[in-house]
């Protein structure tokens, strides 16, 4: 009796790319339905039909999966900018090396009307508030009071729950060796 051979991605088998349940399944077109057009620099789905990076950890998963998704989904109704957002975000992409999350946030930093981070503002507190974070999984008196001066009580608490659910994110795409959705110079469309 053979079997088919497991589908990778990364290094972690490719839920979407085989037979799913009917919980992956509803997970899998809610995905589609809802975060395939929010201007994400990677489509959540591939040509094929299948979940890309995060997205297919999560469907693996699928009751987890989907508390993740609606997690990620709450932050866009949340006191946070979209730039002050996206400058979390792409700094814990920086941080923690995530391809996949830089290439998929940094339009949306463009979509707030940046193309760098700011030097000073909020932003800038949000960007030190999330290093000092990341470094250190606390922030000093220095930096909390003058982040809740800057951002006030609320949405510095919301922007350590972001923090850290991006940390999350990047580390399994880490542990799953998501790939950098970046095409290489060969896959390139030179039309």
């Amino acid at each position: 009796m053979s079997t088919s051979p497991v589908v990778l991605l990364g290094r972690a088998p490719w839920t979407s790319a085989g037979a799913v349940t009917a919980e992956q399944r509803r997970l899998i077109d809610t995905i589609a339905e809802k975060w395939g057009n929010v201007g994400l620099g990677v489509c959540p789905v591939d040509a094929e039909g299948r979940l890309t990076g995060p997205f297919d950890l999560m469907a693996a998963s699928p009751a987890v999966g989907a508390a993740v998704l609606a997690l990620a989904g709450s932050f866009r109704d949340g006191l946070l900018t979209l730039a002050e957002r996206e400058t979390a975000i792409l700094t814990v992409a920086a941080i923690d090396d995530s391809p996949y999350m830089r290439v998929g946030h940094e339009p949306l930093l463009r979509a707030a009307g940046l193309d760098t981070i700011p030097a000073e503002g909020p932003c800038a507190v949000v960007q030190d508030v999330t290093v000092e974070l990341c470094r250190t999984g606390d922030l000093s008196d220095e930096t909390f009071e003058r982040a809740v001066a800057e951002l006030a009580w609320p949405r510095l608490q919301e922007l350590v729950w972001l923090v850290g659910h991006y940390r999350s994110l990047a580390t399994a795409q880490r542990v799953a060796r998501i790939p950098d959705p970046t095409p290489t110079e060969g896959e390139r469309d030179v039309s």
